[in-house]
């Protein structure tokens, strides 16, 4: 039964005027009459009489109030009480680079713009691996990585992609004319993530191996910004570190790789309008 017709039947016993029931519940006169006839179509009996001008309420109509009031107090402590929970509840999302911690940091700007934030938990993992296992165990709600993985219950949207360029810090090229990366210590990624498997591609082309390796992606960017050797990087983290007053140089030599950006949740697991927002804003961006 629609909570709505408990609402407008206590309200009209109360006041014995369906204008005036109308008024305060916000609803057109004929909507509320039409109401009231649902309930008594439902329960089969007249609820309410009009003799001349006046409204009276039926034996049958007393007998709902009590009924109905305490049904309206009970729904009223269950919403409060879901609230409650819908309040604390994390949106919970799994990253497999923190290098997606400044495409994800811009989408949860605009959402906290909207007023429509609630809490959210971010958790970088070690790979596009590690966050499926969580979105298929309920760890996360959404994943976002670099891999494209699919499954019979995976929902997989691309949401960007990256030039990735060359980069090494300005004290370390020197007075070189014609800078090349093969002239420079190469800082690579762990084995396994997607940064890695790029980078070792072009390094096999050219006959090179890594000097360095790091585990995390700031890692990578710290130890370049240092001076320590040249690294592949998102362009968009090169143009950030500028912003910041690094010297920089960006090698004329194009990767010709892009890293990409999918979002993946699974297709039987309820999103929250959080979560669906979240998804919405990175795929626009």
């Amino acid at each position: 039964m629609d909570i709505r017709l408990l609402k407008t039947f206590c309200v009209v016993a109360k006041l014995e005027n369906i204008t005036q029931a109308a008024e305060l519940l916000n609803f057109t006169q004929p909507t509320v009459s039409a109401q009231i006839r649902t309930l008594e179509e439902q329960f089969g009996v007249q609820l309410f009489e009009r003799i001349g001008k006046k409204l009276y309420i039926t034996d049958a109509g007393k007998y709902l109030i009590d009924p109905f009031e305490e049904i309206l107090k009970i729904y009223g402590e269950a919403v409060t009480g879901i609230n409650y929970f819908s309040e604390k509840q994390y949106t919970r999302i799994g990253i497999s680079s923190s290098y997606i911690n400044n495409f994800l940091s811009s989408a949860l700007l605009q959402l906290q713009a909207k007023g429509s934030a609630g809490k959210i938990n971010v958790e970088i993992c070690l790979n596009s691996s590690c966050v499926l296992d969580g979105v298929n165990s309920n760890k996360y709600d959404i994943g976002i990585v670099h891999d494209f993985l699919s499954g019979k219950y995976l929902d997989t949207v691309i949401i960007n992609t990256e030039e990735l360029v060359w980069v090494g810090h300005q004290n370390i090229i020197k007075d070189k004319v014609c800078p090349r990366i093969d002239d420079y210590p190469i800082i690579n990624f762990r084995q396994g993530c997607t940064f890695r498997m790029l980078c070792d591609t072009l390094l096999q082309k050219r006959g090179l191996n890594s000097t360095f390796e790091y585990s995390d992606f700031d890692a990578v960017k710290n130890a370049m910004t240092g001076g320590l050797g040249i690294a592949l990087l998102p362009r968009s983290v090169v143009e950030n570190l500028a912003k910041e007053n690094a010297k920089l140089y960006i090698f004329n030599e194009l990767s010709n790789l892009e890293i990409p950006l999918f979002a993946i949740t699974r297709k039987d697991k309820y999103l929250s309008v959080t979560a669906q927002s979240i998804l919405e804003i990175l795929q626009e961006k």
